[in-house]
């Protein structure tokens, strides 16, 4: 209980000190009720909600590829644990809700839990990938004066998602040797740490052993193409309808600012970094905007439509597991003997 605490105090005071940038930056946290409603009508919010069902579903349903090639799951449990589980990532402090699915997918559908944190390991590299590559080039078609922030973006995400792919890579084929070097290096900082570390890489590479076969990796990363493209459609489709003259490659870079700003721990359901994240992005493609109202009511009805919306889905779901029966047959394995939990 003092743990859990601790990590809401922690991230409520992140939050707050986001929110307080905001600010100083003029930005209206909460916008008034007639400013939304003269800036934003009701077919832009309707056109918004429809195109986030779509790239949500697909989100959801991507994930078959990954498990297939180790495990056969009714595609409605797949599609319900993990709109659950975003939800419990979305609205619990500092990301913790990314034990949700491993949970879920073992308790209704027997799969192992280190299984299946192998499939989000995949998941979350391959999306770093995507979105930081595509927030990169995007980065290069504008000046590097139009924002302080420009080179860094262009640089880091990438940097990162690709040291990552090389760390998992490595530990997969050099466990041992990896895992010697983490514990010296990290060691020499804390050996708790280092435990944690290798601790985390260790349920990876079991879960890593279950790789999926080129032909469903492949299904994976086209469908992951399709579920970012249509996020980018549809903030695109917002930030339009709010008034903001923002193009289609600036809305390219502001899904990338969003998805690489939300990956700080942070207060629960990003509150104060999902902000930040997409102001910075509008500013520098839009840098003669200068109407903070227009940004602030985008913001505000991104924000409110997709946490909203997240929730609404993934409260449904949860609600149709917890009524489905209380212990289910264990998924059909393939190939990996007996399932572990």
């Amino acid at each position: 209980m003092r743990k859990t605490l601790l990590k809401l105090f922690i991230s409520l005071g992140i939050a707050c000190g986001f929110v307080y940038w905001l600010i100083n930056q003029g930005v209206e946290v909460f916008p008034a009720l007639g400013d939304i409603r003269r800036q934003a009508g009701l077919g832009t919010v309707l056109l918004y909600t429809g195109l986030f069902a779509l790239f949500h579903s697909l989100r959801a349903w991507r994930w078959v590829f990954l498990l297939r090639p180790f495990a056969t799951v009714p595609l409605n449990t797949i599609m319900k644990a993990a709109f659950t589980g975003f939800a419990a990532i979305q609205l619990m402090p500092l990301r913790t809700g990314e034990v949700a699915r491993p949970y879920l997918l073992a308790r209704y559908a027997g799969v192992s839990k280190s299984a299946v944190f192998g499939t989000i390991a995949i998941e979350r590299v391959i999306d770093g990938l995507l979105v930081s590559l595509w927030l990169s080039a995007a980065l290069f078609t504008i000046s590097s004066s139009d924002s302080p922030y420009v080179w860094g973006l262009r640089l880091i995400p990438p940097a990162i998602f690709t040291s990552a792919l090389l760390l998992l890579l490595a530990f997969y084929r050099w466990p041992e040797t990896i895992r010697r070097l983490l514990r010296r290096t990290l060691g020499l900082v804390s050996n708790r740490i280092a435990d944690g570390v290798t601790g985390v890489l260790d349920r990876f590479h079991q879960g890593l052993g279950i790789l999926p076969e080129r032909k469903n990796l492949w299904a994976f990363i086209f469908a992951s193409i399709a579920y970012w493209g249509t996020n980018a459609v549809a903030f695109h489709s917002l930030a339009r309808g709010c008034g903001i003259d923002l193009s289609l490659l600036g809305a390219v870079a502001g899904m990338g600012c969003l998805a690489v700003g939300i990956l700080l721990p942070a207060g629960p359901g990003y509150f104060g970094n999902f902000q930040v994240a997409v102001l910075i992005a509008v500013e520098m493609f839009v840098p003669s905007a200068g109407d903070r109202g227009q940004t602030a009511v985008f913001i505000f009805l991104l924000y409110l439509l997709q946490t909203g919306l997240t929730v609404v889905f993934g409260t449904t779901s949860g609600l149709a597991l917890l009524r489905g029966p209380k212990a289910i047959p264990r998924a059909e394995a393939h190939g990996l003997g007996p399932i572990r939990h």
